[in-house]
């Protein structure tokens, strides 16, 4: 299935006569200081030039961040939309902001299909490419709308087309722009797919149905090569502390493997681990009823990889990378795991399972043993971990631990320049008390309520003592609640970046 919603997004060069005659349900011009109707909108008859003119006024002004307008005669457009641009100094996630606003004022508006002006502001802190790319990228993660479980009868205004237009560039800055555009709707399909996955009920996302999902990619993407191990599988390969967080259900547990090779041959992989609890009830450490509907989130990050690796397919990225999805069902039963139970990871190292509801960090640990098979320059591992994260960073960053520290810089970067943004937590040996115990290797859980998520990763660090790695809990990240409640599509645009721009 693809999850591209804008069938067509497209980049081209306009002058004002050109901008009069484009066909549109919406045509929204970005407002600056230089902002002219007479320029923008040459041709239009004196009224028609005295009232655009005074609605940019409005808006450079600051009394309006936006102005409908009903099109005015010999423009072929339905409608006009004039909107405020940020500043060009604005931080990227402004930036990302702004195109999300853009969206919202589309759907409103109840259009179908969209053209808008970029400015081509020449400022020396504003790149155009890297905009049309935010731009493409937002537009399309932003016309997603989940309807695979409502009444099929509902038929919602999906917006289909899109046009980001420019005026005067050059060849060269064209070609650019176009390929900037080509990739951010690669993103913004990836994060459509991460957030669909994401936001299916789970007796509609199991991980077999995750599994069959996972295999049917090869009709869209025939260079990614698919595979899966099944609970037999762990078993010959001695995943028991992978085995122990699906005991519990009648859902069988599947770990889906991706493999994108699009580099050089001998180019070791960057290997994506993805935690993929598609429900978790705490299991025997049951958790409390109110929110735990949201907990059919927490398989984003096996949702995040299924999204990624598509991207990079599609844009034919000249990378090798290898994806895991880690997928269970935690649940209490007769059968379930129970707190104190010791179990022996993959990697030989007995855990004692003090709290099954820190599953998570369970089914990751055999998976990132399981990694060093494809010998990879770098592992990073992303799991809706725990709740901590959320109190200590909140929804707008990522938490990033890592045993590398020119990696953690690198996925620092990346978020900056995607707007998808993360902040570093220490991951100091003074942390490694918390995994100790008197009756196995390791606990799965530290004494307290200090550090939590720190804890989680000191904990998965005793499993990548091998190769170079990261940790993102995106727990605070992977999806809204509240009136916006649904997947974000995180951390897509980040790994985006970092896997194609970030010289790992």
């Amino acid at each position: 299935m693809a999850y591209k919603v804008l069938s067509s997004l497209t980049a081209n060069n306009v002058n004002s006569a050109d901008l009069l005659k484009v066909k549109t349900d919406l045509l929204i011009i970005a407002v600056n200081k230089k902002t002219s109707a007479a320029a923008e909108l040459k041709g239009l008859q004196a009224n028609a030039q005295s009232l655009v003119k005074e609605s940019i006024k409005e808006i450079n002004s600051g009394s309006r961040k936006s102005i409908f307008l009903p099109a005015p005669a010999k423009v072929s457009a339905k409608n006009i939309l004039l909107i405020k641009e940020p500043d060009p100094k604005a931080a990227s996630f402004l930036v990302l902001r702004y195109y999300e606003e853009i969206m919202g004022l589309v759907k409103s508006a109840k259009a179908k299909d969209f053209a808008y002006l970029m400015s081509s502001t020449t400022s020396k802190d504003f790149d155009l490419a890297w905009a049309a790319e935010v731009a493409a990228r937002t537009f399309e993660s932003t016309a997603y709308t989940f309807n695979a479980t409502k009444n099929k009868t509902a038929k919602p205004i999906i917006v289909k087309k899109g046009a980001l237009l420019f005026a005067g560039l050059t060849p060269a800055k064209l070609r650019s722009v176009k390929a900037s555009v080509k990739l951010g709707h690669a993103v913004g399909e990836g994060m459509n797919a991460t957030k669909h996955l994401g936001d299916l009920p789970a007796n509609h996302c199991t991980p077999r149905i995750i599994e069959r999902k996972t295999k049917a990619l090869k009709k869209d993407f025939p260079a990614l090569k698919i595979s899966s191990l099944n609970e037999k599988d762990m078993e010959r390969l001695k995943m028991g502390s992978y085995l122990s967080v699906g005991k519990g259900s009648d859902e069988p547990s599947r770990m889906m493997t991706i493999e994108y090779k699009g580099g050089a041959k001998d180019k070791q992989p960057i290997v994506l681990v993805g935690k993929g609890i598609t429900f978790d009830t705490g299991g025997i450490s049951i958790k409390p009823s109110p929110a735990m509907d949201e907990m059919k989130w927490d398989m984003c990050g096996a949702a995040s990889v299924f999204g990624i690796m598509q991207t990079l397919a599609r844009l034919k990225a000249k990378v090798n990378v290898v994806g895991l999805l880690v997928c269970a069902e935690n649940m209490p039963s007769a059968r379930a795991t129970k707190p104190g139970d010791v179990v022996t990871s993959m990697s030989g190292q007995t855990i004692e399972i003090l709290n099954t509801d820190a599953e998570g960090r369970l089914v990751l640990c055999d998976a990132l043993t399981y990694s060093k098979k494809f010998k990879p320059s770098h592992v990073i591992d992303m799991a809706t971990l725990t709740g901590a994260v959320v109190v200590a960073l909140g929804s707008p960053a990522t938490g990033v631990m890592a045993n590398n520290q020119p990696l953690a810089d690198k996925i620092l970067a990346a978020g900056e320049k995607s707007g998808d943004r993360a902040w570093q937590l220490p991951l100091w040996d003074e942390y490694a008390h918390c995994t100790k115990t008197n009756f196995a290797d390791l606990a799965n859980i530290g004494g307290g309520r200090e550090a939590g998520t720190i804890h989680a990763a000191s904990f998965l660090s005793n499993f990548t003592k091998d190769f170079k790695w990261a940790h993102m809990d995106i727990a605070a990240s992977a999806w809204n609640g509240g009136a916006k409640k649904g997947g974000t599509g995180r951390p897509v645009p980040l790994l985006a970046e970092l896997i194609l721009n970030g010289n790992l």
